[in-house]
């Protein structure tokens, strides 16, 4: 008697906890045509509950979701889509020899998908390096090639991430095309006979590649993992132009890394 009471009194406390509920969006495939998918961030895992259905993502489209019937008419099945935003998006998939649509796009910022993970993720990342590009000035470390200016405006500090905010300026008429940018280590000194050792430094998140008309500027951002360098190693900056000759080099010292500003409260 007393085991059936206790079982009363926890579904009783069950009732008054809070849920949430995914939402599942209806989705028709079918055997002679594919089915696209296009979410606003990166797709981390995909999984299809049946073999009737198979997908695939591509290297170079890898926020787009391909999906064909494996074989005709075959029992609804589910799909469960997690980006790299965050979020996870579940699917009732269902057979159709003419679908109602080939194409489904998710824009980013709207809700239409629960978050489920609270760690940084590229949304976040996203909304940092909007309110970065909007901070005061507080370094001006430069360097100049041929009519395009290159400075180094601020260093910032965020959930273990340092955010390095660079601003281009293009003072010729000649469009300026980026083709690469490259942040490694190297030694401040080097002797003739001393090979040079240089040691990457990748990004986790940067702007995207735009071209720097003539006569205009454009700022950019770019977030690592939080470092420092040794007093005798410098960061450097290169920045390459596509079918061009103007190769930008900023170097950065430890000194300077070491005024970056810590970022608390949404507010630097």
């Amino acid at each position: 008697m007393k085991k059936i009471i206790a079982i009363f009194i926890l579904l009783d406390n069950l009732r008054g906890v809070s849920q949430t509920v995914i939402p599942s969006f209806n989705l028709s495939v079918c055997y002679q045509k594919t089915t696209n998918i296009i979410f606003p961030y990166r797709i981390e895992k995909a999984d299809i509950g049946s073999g009737d259905v198979i997908g695939h993502k591509d290297v170079v489209l890898p926020n787009v979701l391909f999906l064909k019937a494996n074989k005709k008419d075959f029992k609804s099945t589910n799909l469960s889509v997690y980006t790299s935003d965050g979020k996870l998006y579940s699917f009732l998939v269902q057979y159709k020899e003419n679908p109602d649509t080939l194409n489904l796009l998710f824009p980013k910022n709207e809700r239409l998908a629960p978050t489920v993970s609270d760690s940084v993720n590229d949304a976040i990342l996203d909304s940092d390096a909007s309110v970065i590009l909007n901070q005061e000035a507080f370094l001006h470390r430069r360097t100049n090639e041929q009519g395009i200016k290159l400075i180094l405006r601020g260093i910032y500090i965020k959930d273990h991430l340092m955010w390095l905010r660079i601003e281009m300026k293009n003072q010729s008429e000649i469009d300026y095309q980026t083709q690469y940018f490259r942040f490694f280590i190297k030694d401040k000194h080097s002797g003739k006979r001393t090979a040079v050792q240089e040691t990457d430094v990748l990004s986790v998140w940067r702007s995207p590649d735009q071209t720097i008309y003539g006569q205009s500027g454009h700022s950019l951002v770019f977030a690592f993992p939080e470092f420092t360098i040794d007093r005798h190693k410098k960061l450097v900056l290169q920045i390459s132009e596509k079918n061009g000759g103007r190769l930008l080099i900023l170097p950065i010292n430890n000194k300077t890394l070491l005024k970056a500003h810590k970022w608390k409260n949404d507010t630097i």
